[in-house]
């Protein structure tokens, strides 16, 4: 009996030098920790990789454009009155503008043809208006001359460039289109997303003389950088 409380004692002082020892965790069979995939990063590697392995940019260009650009997922409305989204590459400092003002025209009723990926039409220009198609970066010159253009930096947009094409006197492109304002998706002082577009800060090509540019807005307040 002379032992007990000793013995007791011992338990006591072991049972605070147990507790007093670090938690290790231990990892759950079966559980993988994954890290979420930025499908806005993928898609503009995806894209200015394709412009890579066409010879239209080298790798360090890309590289420098990769830095300056985003991709967004926009909402549109098709000319089946079914809303869907496409990806736009712009400026990343316009990039939150755009999607929002893609938004509201998507809500307003305002339709647009197609977005699809400039890499689909093998970033020509000329191809990917024949088929109306909207789209925003494309690294490139501004048709006929040496000056880089605001597509280049993702900081101008053609939207459904078939019905509202480039026009200067009988000049017409793309060929064969045709500007019709009664039209649904065609781009007019009146239209709302002329309205919405200017709010924004953006000029409408539509309002250049001598000739005009219905398809075309763009952001003049970001200097224009070529790589």
């Amino acid at each position: 009996m002379a032992y007990y409380p000793l013995f007791l004692l011992s338990v006591f002082l072991l049972s605070i030098t147990i507790s007093q020892q670090p938690t290790v965790a231990v990892a759950q069979p079966g559980k993988v920790k994954t890290q979420a995939v930025d499908t806005s990063e993928v898609f503009l590697k995806s894209e200015l990789e394709s412009m890579v392995k066409l010879k239209l940019i080298s790798s360090k260009q890309k590289d420098k454009l990769f830095d300056i650009l985003k991709a967004v997922e926009v909402d549109y409305l098709d000319t089946n009155n079914e809303r869907k989204k496409g990806w736009l590459i712009t400026h990343k400092d316009v990039a939150h503008t755009i999607t929002k003002i893609f938004k509201t025209l998507a809500d307003s009723g305002f339709v647009i043809e197609r977005i699809e990926p400039m890499s689909k039409y093998k970033w020509s220009d000329s191809s990917s208006m024949a088929h109306n198609n909207t789209s925003c970066f494309n690294y490139r010159l501004v048709s006929g001359t040496r000056s880089i253009s605001k597509h280049a930096n993702g900081l101008a947009i053609d939207i459904n460039p078939f019905w509202n094409p480039f026009v200067s006197g009988k000049y017409i492109s793309p060929k064969g289109a045709r500007y019709d304002i009664k039209r649904p998706g065609t781009i007019h002082k009146k239209a709302f997303i002329y309205k919405i577009f200017k709010e924004n800060g953006w000029t409408w090509g539509g309002e250049w003389i001598p000739y005009q540019d219905y398809q075309h807005f763009f952001y003049d307040k970001i200097k224009v950088k070529s790589f």
